[in-house]
């Protein structure tokens, strides 16, 4: 339904009706029906006023969301613990399902993972038995830190080699403690200059692959021998060594990706179980229950509807004519017309953006959702409402009567009575309007009197119209 309505705050028309004695004979009977009233400020309000039922905002369909023993498998419904009607508490326990097979899942699936955990644990103790003492990680060797050993032990035999050189090589020139820590820094330098190959090739620890000692040689075939003239040597790793190394690592890392899956598949069976009981989201009340105990249920099929029982909403519909004038977000005032006393803050939240059309009329749905319900009113779905939506509104303005305005070609002209009683047709310019009383902006002024069609209200109201139908009046000005 379409309605426009005015509501008239502060209007005060104060002029009496008073009968116009010393007219003509033309004016007499022009009176004959009519009456005068005084031209006063008021404020004026236009709002769209439509009809619609209330209904629940916030609802929940609750549903299994696991299948049975496989994805095709129905569900069996094991217990219904509620009924329409009923009251629950947030967590509260609604519908249970069949959980023998979900039982057996979560077992199998902690035998499995105790089986790849003792996998695992073989699987670290062979790769220890061939490593230890080494300290191989991932047959990828931490070379950086080889290098920079290698550098360091370097530069300490450059710098003692350099000192040696500056010092002349001869013992009889320098007194025995200088000679034994130079040499001593030399030889810490050549052997960590050895650990650093050593590192480089196959790692920290004593040799525990037997592997074998070999010269090294220069780019010549010559030996190469430390400051001392002692042969280098290095270690090879004996091809089978590293195979085995491998296949030892190789077979932790199975491992370990093995205890990872049954950690995973243990984790899915204990969250399946959880899901085979539906519990309330939140507090409220049981309008629908689809299942009993014994029904075989597919995923996802609705068991139970859950609603809050202090959100409501309500639907109506509005003519294209007014449907620019609402915006969402924007207040409005919910009646309830079975409790005429009650008056509800409610916000817009849906404008449809496609029309629906009959009969040529053009109308949009519009929603408006209540904002607070106080606590000693109860309402139910379904309850009849009237919704009032401001649209437009004028503080302090002139206000006439609808009737007592005349249109002529597009213009608008109100009967004026002079101080000497004589009857003057003036045109006016008008703003909004409900049809019950319109806004003069120019033209008239306050004080002034004008006729009206005797039976015409002249005392402050408020007035409101509806067309049957639930088409909206549109709440346009002249």
């Amino acid at each position: 339904m379409r309605v426009l309505r005015i509501m008239l705050i502060t209007i005060i028309l104060g002029g009496l009706t008073v009968p116009l004695i010393s007219c003509a004979a033309k004016s007499d009977s022009a009176l004959s029906e009519s009456q005068v009233m005084t031209v006063q400020r008021g404020n004026l309000e236009i709002d769209i006023t439509a009809s619609g039922n209330l209904a629940y905002s916030d609802y929940q369909d609750l549903a299994f969301q696991i299948s049975g023993a496989s994805t095709q498998t129905p569900l069996t419904v094991a217990e219904v613990d509620v009924q329409a009607g009923d009251s629950v508490d947030a967590g509260q326990v609604l519908v249970k399902a069949d959980t023998l097979y979900l039982q057996q899942a979560i077992t199998t699936a902690t035998r499995a993972l105790q089986n790849s955990q003792i996998a695992l644990e073989k699987a670290t103790d062979s790769w220890r038995s061939i490593t230890y003492p080494y300290s191989f990680t991932a047959l990828t060797l931490d070379i950086p830190a080889a290098n920079s050993l290698l550098g360091d032990a370097s530069l300490q035999l450059d710098n003692a080699i350099a000192v040696m050189q500056k010092l002349g090589l001869s013992r009889e020139q320098y007194d025995w403690t200088q000679y034994w820590d130079v040499w001593k820094n030399l030889a810490k330098a050549q052997d960590d200059l050895n650990q650093a190959k050593d590192y480089t090739r196959y790692g920290q620890g004593q040799d525990v692959f037997g592997s074998a000692t070999v010269p090294v040689y220069d780019q010549a075939g010559n030996i190469v021998k430390d400051a001392f003239g002692r042969p280098l040597y290095e270690s090879i790793i004996p091809m089978a060594s590293y195979w085995t190394l491998k296949a030892a690592q190789q077979s932790m890392e199975s491992a370990q990706l093995s205890l990872d899956t049954a950690n995973d598949n243990l984790s899915q069976a204990q969250d399946n179980l959880t899901k085979s009981v539906i519990t309330a989201p939140f507090a409220g009340f049981v309008t629908i229950v689809n299942v009993k105990g014994g029904d075989t249920v597919q995923r996802g099929v609705v068991a139970v509807r859950l609603v809050d029982p202090t959100k409501f909403e309500a639907s109506f519909m509005v003519n294209e004519n007014d449907i620019f004038k609402i915006k969402l977000g924007q207040t409005a005032t919910l009646q309830v017309n079975a409790l005429s006393s009650v008056s509800l803050p409610a916000n817009v939240t849906f404008m449809s953006p496609t029309a629906t059309i009959s009969a040529g009329v053009v109308n949009y749905q519009v929603k408006v959702e209540l904002q607070s319900l106080p606590k000693d009113v109860q309402l139910r779905d379904g309850l009849t409402v009237t919704v009032n939506l401001p649209v437009e509104q004028r503080q302090n303005v002139l206000l006439v009567p609808y009737a007592a305005i005349t249109t002529q070609g597009g213009r608008s002209y109100v009967k004026v009575v002079s101080s000497t009683g004589t009857i003057e047709q003036r045109q006016i310019q008008t703003g909004i309007t409900n049809y019950t009383y319109t806004e003069v902006t120019k033209g008239l002024s306050e004080g002034e009197k004008i006729v009206v069609p005797q039976g015409t209200a002249t005392t402050t109201t408020t007035t409101q119209q509806s067309r049957p139908g639930g088409i909206m009046i549109p709440g346009i000005g002249r």
